[in-house]
């Protein structure tokens, strides 16, 4: 919002230009001074939801995967815009809630330290205090414990000055009590407060902290040394089991679906980006719409979140289906051989490439294409916005209809789009040839023609002749058969030689 955007406008259907952008660089400007010189702790990009990908996701082949590529961009978004090196060493599940697949998957993606909370993580040693935060939980891994009575302390509405007031003194007599408990024993307290506070929870919250600074039981500490504090050797150390987990918060995790629907998205897009001459103009975006996919922020929202997933296929689709194949009319086939055009269109900014388009015919008796095979391929290059039109050579060898389907793929084998399906109509006789032929018979039909109406004027003649010469016979020839044979000039007898 620092820079121009649009909004969707009431009726949902057409959108409007944003008119806060002067808002979001001050909000901005505000929390980059905020954290100037500070420590500051990135989750993985969207806070994907642990326990949802532990109890539903782990299972689906590549949900984890995600995990790892959230923290890098969690990592980068943070120095590119906050302008400082977060550590990307800590996880959270949600309310701190735990149990040792969470703590598998929390751990997956790197981070070394994970946020339960002391509801879930209870002690279970009788100790009379509040131990320090950090706790040895095996395989290099700590788990910071935060209270959870601090913790909680400003969920309730806050909007309202008594009640901001009331909880303001309650999270202060709390921990003046976790400091009574044991007086001579120092101790690292974490509070982690819900996720997404509002503004008027924040600000309590704030005023808390701030009136704690006057006070002498308790001293600031960031996280990180949090952390690395010197556990208590008495406190619990055990992560509670699968059943342990709480119903309510069970209820509200992402459903399996959800992390097939991922994974088929995430299978499509890494089909597309093979083909993009710029791929991080598609992968970028969509990456982290699938880490979207999977944040905590859906807890209770399952019809929304399958919205929004549904959006992202679609989207998705719309992009790849801007290459395809343009479909082709029937064709014929005149002859022997000829060429068959196939085009492939690119609606796309951005060129394609590493594409292979095929050509199969389904009667390769009746028509193979090209050096008798039944399946002929070439590779495919379409600059963004072009079509590009590939010829192949088709042989015949009979006459008939031949369906023939055109498939485009990637270099890997891997279909893309949808195939398409024309018919070539096979004919040995082509065009040039039948008008050869037909030209030839006409020929002979005039020929046959002539042939007859000279005979019908030779034999006029012959009969004209006969009347004049009757009864002389000194000029007519001793033998009456006249030659008639192969290498006679007249077969007529007339004594005329005949034009043939």
């Amino acid at each position: 919002m620092t820079e121009s955007y649009d909004v969707k406008s009431e009726d949902g259907e057409t959108t409007v230009a944003g008119k806060n952008q002067a808002v979001a660089n001050r909000w901005l400007s505000d929390l980059q001074k905020a954290v100037e010189g500070k420590k500051v702790v990135a989750l993985p990009f969207a806070d994907p939801d642990l326990a949802s990908l532990a109890h539903r996701g782990k299972d689906v082949p590549g949900s984890l995967s995600h995990l790892r590529r959230a923290t890098d961009v969690a990592a980068t978004t943070v120095k590119s815009i906050l302008h400082t090196e977060p550590s990307t060493d800590f996880s959270w599940p949600v309310n701190g809630a735990v149990d040792p697949s969470v703590v598998d998957v929390a751990t997956s993606a790197g981070a070394h330290n994970v946020i339960a909370r002391s509801d879930s993580l209870q002690e279970t040693s009788g100790l009379p205090y509040t131990p320090t935060a950090a706790r040895p939980i095996g395989g290099g891994t700590t788990a910071v414990v935060a209270d959870a009575r601090l913790s909680t302390a400003f969920e309730g509405d806050m909007s309202q000055a008594g009640d901001s007031t009331l909880a303001i003194q309650k999270f202060l007599a709390q921990t003046l009590a976790v400091t009574l408990q044991d007086e001579e024993k120092q101790r690292s307290v974490v509070v982690a407060p819900q996720r997404l506070p509002s503004a008027s929870q924040a600000q309590s919250m704030a005023r808390a902290l701030h009136s704690l600074d006057a006070q002498r039981w308790t001293q600031p500490l960031d996280l990180e040394a949090a952390s690395k504090a010197k556990p208590d050797a008495r406190a619990t150390t055990d992560v509670p089991g699968p059943s342990s987990y709480p119903r309510s918060l069970s209820k509200q995790e992402l459903a399996a679906k959800a992390f097939q629907d991922i994974k088929a998205t995430q299978a499509k897009l890494d089909n597309f980006k093979v083909i993009l001459t710029a791929p991080d103009r598609v992968v970028t975006p969509f990456g982290n719409a699938i880490n979207r996919a999977m944040s905590t922020s859906w807890r209770g929202n399952g019809p929304k979140a399958q919205t929004y997933r549904t959006g992202v296929q679609n989207y998705l689709a719309s992009l790849t289906d801007e290459v395809q194949l343009i479909q082709k009319s029937d064709a014929t086939l005149s002859g022997r051989s000829a060429t068959v055009p196939v085009t492939v269109q690119n609606k796309l900014v951005q060129g394609v490439e590493h594409l292979v388009l095929q050509l199969t015919s389904t009667k390769p008796t009746r028509l193979n294409m090209g050096g008798g095979q039944t399946v002929a391929e070439q590779r495919v290059k379409v600059a963004g916005g072009h079509s590009q039109s590939v010829k192949f050579t088709a042989t015949a060898n009979a006459n008939g209809p031949v369906p023939v389907i055109a498939q485009l793929y990637t270099e890997d084998g891997t279909p893309y789009g949808r195939s398409m399906v024309f018919t070539v109509d096979v004919n040995e006789f082509t065009p040039t040839v039948m008008l050869v032929i037909a030209g030839g018979v006409l020929l002979l039909v005039l020929a046959g023609i002539r042939m007859y109406t000279q005979r019908k004027r030779a034999a006029a003649r012959e009969a004209a002749d006969g009347g004049d010469g009757e009864g002389d016979d000194s000029e007519q020839p001793s033998d009456p058969t006249p030659d008639t044979g192969p290498e006679s000039s007249n077969p007529s007898g007339t004594g005329e030689k005949v034009d043939r």
